[in-house]
């Protein structure tokens, strides 16, 4: 093309021709060579993901035991008016019959009714009024809360204290106690040096002690127990007596100290043999029968006649149980409630009517509690109503939940098919898109080949006389469609009749699952192949990217210089021709 060197717009014209060239010739090719490597990262970031995804459920499906995601149960009560049933999956199957004849009960004691406003005719004056109450643990030993009830001299008035008042004073006291453990005040050292156990509700931490200054040894024993969930220890300091003082601090748990090797115990007097505090062993509400009158419901935590009350009582001259009637001891004197007159207090319950009782499978059996998880392994059945003679009997099935397993199976289809079909696409040729950006990658070809061997033919070491494959899962293969449910009516049946061999498939030592996470594990972990290619072409697009500015920076400014060089030239020019023109007009050459 030709230019007309001595136009400022001829000049232009060829300096951006000449630009353009040497964008094309040097450029152009660096930028080529980026694109390839942006595609492929993008390629391999797609690949990290769908193969993420993939890990995942194959880790889910490789679990085993109380985890595996094969041995998933349904329980179903056929009546959850009467009994609910949930189960884990180490539930057993099977299908039971309940009856329920009675629901367990907690103990209940009520006390005296009183007159709400009247003055109390046993609490006289302020002072601490002590009381023990003792119960079932359970498994025939016995448990103990010793309680303390405060009585201020702001709750009396005029030298009085209301009934309704020492009501709510004793059931502050119950619902807020905790047990504690409080040694004997001693000073000077110990010779001793030895272990003893602390048992918080059957679990056992064993303390160690040395020989030494009490106030050193306390401070290791609290420093211990303080390292114990649900307890806490302190040393009390009263100048140079020491006292060590354990609280439960959570009170749904009963505390036993024993086993010392040595003396500490006995030098301390301390001694605790399942005590638990009032808030843990307890309930107590106010009611009110009538407009002016109240009384004092003591009701176990526990239900149960494992669990029942065994003794309570005041102690120490302590009066606040005689106040209510309560003062009963060792005695089950039965409640009895007088309209006319005055109640007498005492049990709700006669000890056999605390149980609960059922006929399971036709046999009778008792429990404490309205929650039992001790009858079908795995599984925990919940009373909720007792059944007359009319109600027809509740049915509880625990099966296999061929639904949630199914579900598990069909995202590992999806999740295996999406990796495997965008790898089919990028690793092929067309007329149409030309190229794709993987074929020929290592990874890639690689990868597909694992995914379809996994898929196809028998798993390894599995029985070949049953479940050993997708394809009597009633999945199959195909390398155009990757996975597919084609009998979903196969795999429900082999769920639900052989949850364990379909297991297998998954996660034996070949499985199909176990064998895909184990190998992808080693492409997208932290030294992972495809992260260390991911890393190598953000460094060669880095690379290209510092290239290509470097040399459009160099165009650039050869562009400005060639302009400029041009510039200068035809000014010369076009002052030479100016000259020259003015010459010839001025000698007149052209008369």
């Amino acid at each position: 093309m030709a230019y007309n060197m001595l136009s400022i717009d001829g000049i232009n014209g060829f300096v951006n021709d000449w630009q353009t060239s040497q964008t094309k010739k040097k450029v152009d090719p660096l930028t080529k060579k980026k694109e390839k490597w942006a595609n492929l990262q993008t390629a391999y970031t797609t690949m990290v993901d769908k193969l993420g995804a993939l890990k995942s459920i194959s880790y889910a499906l490789q679990q085993t035991g109380n985890s595996s995601a094969f041995l998933v149960k349904k329980a179903t009560s056929s009546n959850t008016t009467f009994a609910d049933i949930t189960s884990t999956s180490a539930a057993q199957l099977g299908s039971h019959s309940l009856r329920i004849n009675q629901l367990a009960k907690s103990d209940t004691v009520i006390s005296l009714d009183q007159t709400s406003t009247a003055d109390s005719a046993t609490i006289l004056g302020p002072g601490t009024h002590s009381m023990v109450v003792t119960s079932g643990d359970g498994s025939g030993g016995v448990m103990t809360s010793s309680i303390d009830v405060v009585f201020e001299v702001s709750d009396f008035t005029d030298g009085k204290i209301s009934n309704k008042k020492v009501i709510e004073k004793i059931q502050s006291a119950i619902n807020s106690d905790k047990a504690i453990v409080l040694s004997n005040s001693v000073t000077g050292s110990t010779a001793s040096a030895g272990t003893f156990n602390l048992n918080l509700n059957g679990k056992e931490t064993q303390i160690t002690y040395a020989a030494g200054d009490y106030s050193d040894v306390m401070d290791s024993i609290a420093t211990q127990i303080n390292a114990v969930s649900g307890v806490s220890a302190e040393k009390v300091v009263d100048g140079a007596n020491f006292q060590l003082k354990i609280t439960v601090t959570d009170s749904t748990k009963h505390l036993t100290i024993n086993g010392d090797t040595s003396g500490i115990l006995s030098e301390l007097n301390i001694a605790a043999d399942k005590v638990i505090g009032g808030s843990g062993l307890l309930n107590a509400s106010i009611f009110t029968p009538s407009d002016s009158l109240s009384q004092l419901s003591l009701a176990t935590k526990k239900s149960g006649e494992g669990y029942k009350l065994l003794s309570i009582q005041d102690v120490n001259g302590g009066q606040a149980l005689s106040s209510l009637g309560l003062n009963l001891g060792g005695t089950r004197t039965a409640f009895v409630q007088d309209t006319a007159g005055t109640d007498t207090p005492g049990f709700i319950y006669t000890t056999d009517l605390l149980n609960a009782k059922i006929e399971f499978n036709g046999i009778s059996v008792e429990r404490n509690s309205n929650s039992i998880s001790d009858l079908i392994p795995g599984s925990t059945v919940t009373l909720k109503s007792l059944m007359k003679d009319t109600d027809t009997t509740a049915n509880l099935t625990v099966a296999s939940d061929s639904a949630v397993v199914t579900e598990k199976i069909q995202d590992y289809i999806k999740k295996l098919n999406e990796i495997y079909l965008f790898l089919r696409e990028k690793t092929k040729s067309t007329k149409d898109e030309g190229r794709g950006i993987l074929v020929g990658d290592t990874a890639a070809d690689t990868l597909l080949n694992l995914f379809t061997s996994a898929s196809v033919g028998a798993v390894s070491g599995l029985n070949p006389n049953e479940l050993n494959s997708l394809s009597k899962l009633g999945i199959t293969f195909s390398v155009t469609d990757g996975l597919t449910l084609s009998d979903a009516s196969k795999l429900e049946k082999a769920i639900k009749e052989y949850p364990e061999q379909v297991e297998a498939v998954f996660n034996s030592d070949n499985g199909v699952a176990k064998k895909i996470y184990s190998r992808i594990e080693l492409y997208i972990n932290a030294d992972g192949y495809l992260y260390k290619s991911k890393n190598s072409f953000d460094r060669s697009i880095s690379y290209l990217d510092d290239r290509i500015k470097a040399s459009e920076e160099k165009i650039d400014k050869n562009t400005s210089d060639l302009r400029l060089r041009y510039m200068k030239s035809m000014s010369r020019m076009n002052a030479i021709l100016s000259s020259q023109s003015t010459f010839i007009m001025s000698n007149g050459f052209y008369k």
